[in-house]
């Protein structure tokens, strides 16, 4: 069975779908403190986390797609949500088929009133005579969250232009204010932010590289040299057979290109892997038959490793199942680093990487995914203690199965508020494609299957075939 893939661009009927960015919807207070957390959408101390199904009917319109939001509580996440379509209140356009609404998902304070908002793509939303053009939905936080929205404009409009193939959020241009970044396959649009609903007038930043366009894919956050300002890292394919990482430095007045990298392609992380203050990269090629690189993993699926510094990154670390201490063996087709994921599962100030395989066979059960989880040193990457993780680990709810797609998505994020990171993975082929996600508590010794936690589409009361986890909030 072909593994899924975030598509980049779908036909789908006409729909009038208009917006401004950063009309005003509702008043917002005149001023705030800006949100504690990028995640917390309805302002009550806890982490809340964003689960995507863009291949969800909705209506009747196959892939129009929706998000549910699962709220946080001092000891997690919870089955208490907000489920959002194109069809719910306060949410712009119409379901349609091939929207994808919520192939990307983002979070943070785009209005500094004390609350994250979301940020929606929908990649092949067509917009009045565009087909495809795709949209973005800012969706405000609140006490009542998620209620009221607008979209942003495109500059130059076009056919099959993919707007929120990918969206992150950052301070990308330094005022302490955070700003949205959107990803198209031939751009990345900067959108400032920093100010009231009311006031959102600044133009976007369009980031293009003449002559060595990157077709993008998929961007992560974080702050690669050490100034305190956001940086962006996008993956994408240049054109020239080998992968790319464009990677761009957060700096007053607009984010600049930096530097590029012959990594990357799938998915991409940014976390501070050996603790020295620069955040570092991961990037994972999963399929690098299809490119003229040098391939140690046989088909199965290789992870890059390069750490940040003052300058930008330096060398590549090569990772692999066959690399001393990591369990498991290449295989073809594993799509070993479908997903990564780098955070601080155990506290100690070096974070972890987590590197998911959603297409992993356990024994005879094909596809049924496993996530790897690396720990963080003063040296990198530590390839000792190596763990591996699937719905066959004791604890873990469920029971591995054909075709689960176990890691399809990870995350790595403080749910419960005790100072050590949590992950959350999903596998949207579960149960006949239904989806689910699974969250396995940080400990100051790693991460074990102890204490995990699931929420299924069922207890979302989404219907059978949502395939919930195709994406997660960044």
């Amino acid at each position: 069975m072909p593994l899924p893939f975030r598509t980049a661009v779908a036909a789908a009927p006409v729909t009038a779908l208009t917006g401004v960015l950063f009309t005003a919807v509702t008043a917002t207070p005149a001023s705030a403190a800006p949100a504690k957390y990028a995640d917390d959408f309805n302002g009550d101390g806890h982490r809340d986390i964003a689960i995507g199904a863009p291949y969800k009917s909705v209506n009747g319109a196959s892939a129009a797609g929706g998000v549910v939001v699962a709220f946080g509580s001092a000891t997690g996440l919870t089955t208490k949500k907000v489920e959002l379509t194109q069809s719910s209140a306060g949410v712009p356009g119409t379901p349609e088929e091939g929207d994808h609404f919520g192939i990307s998902i983002a979070g943070g304070d785009l209005d500094s009133d004390g609350y994250a908002d979301l940020v929606v793509g929908a990649d092949g939303e067509d917009v009045g005579s565009y087909e495809g053009q795709g949209s973005v939905t800012i969706l405000w936080g609140g006490a009542k969250p998620l209620t009221s929205s607008t979209t942003t404009t495109v500059d130059n409009p076009h056919q099959w232009q993919s707007h929120g193939l990918d969206v992150a959020v950052g301070d990308f241009t330094g005022d302490s204010g955070a700003d949205l970044a959107v990803i198209e396959p031939d751009a990345v649009v900067i959108y400032e932010g920093g100010n009231s609903r009311e006031n959102r007038t600044t133009p976007a930043y369009t980031m293009t590289v003449p002559g060595a366009q990157l077709l993008n894919w998929e961007a992560a956050v974080g702050d690669v040299n050490g100034d305190g300002k956001d940086d962006l890292a996008v993956t994408g394919d240049p054109g020239t057979g080998r992968p790319g990482t464009d990677i761009y430095t957060g700096q007053e007045g607009r984010p600049n290109r930096m530097q590029r990298v012959d990594d990357g392609s799938t998915a991409v992380a940014l976390g501070d892997i050996n603790g020295d203050g620069f955040d570092d990269m991961a990037t994972s090629l999963t399929w690098p038959g299809s490119y003229s690189v040098d391939d140690p993993s046989n088909g199965s699926g290789y992870v890059t490793v390069r750490y940040g510094s003052r300058t930008g990154f330096g060398d590549p670390t090569t990772l692999h199942q066959n690399s001393t201490g990591v369990p498991g063996a290449n295989e073809d087709g594993d799509n070993w680093g479908s997903s990564v994921a780098i955070g601080d599962i155990t506290g100690d100030g070096k974070a972890e990487l987590v590197v998911g395989a959603n297409g992993e066979w356990l024994g005879n059960l094909k596809n049924a995914g496993d996530v790897t989880v690396f720990r963080g040193s003063a040296s990198g990457v530590s390839q000792s203690g190596v763990v591996r993780i699937s719905q066959d680990t004791t604890g873990v709810p469920g029971v591995a199965e054909t075709d689960d797609l176990f890691g399809a998505q990870v995350r790595i994020a403080d749910y419960n508020n005790n100072g050590k990171a949590d992950l959350a993975v999903t596998a949207s082929f579960e149960n006949n494609r239904s989806g689910g996600l699974w969250t396995l508590p940080g400990t100051s010794s790693g991460l074990t299957g102890s204490g995990s936690k699931s929420l299924s589409s069922t207890e979302f009361g989404l219907a059978s075939g949502s395939r919930l986890g195709e994406s997660l909030l960044d």
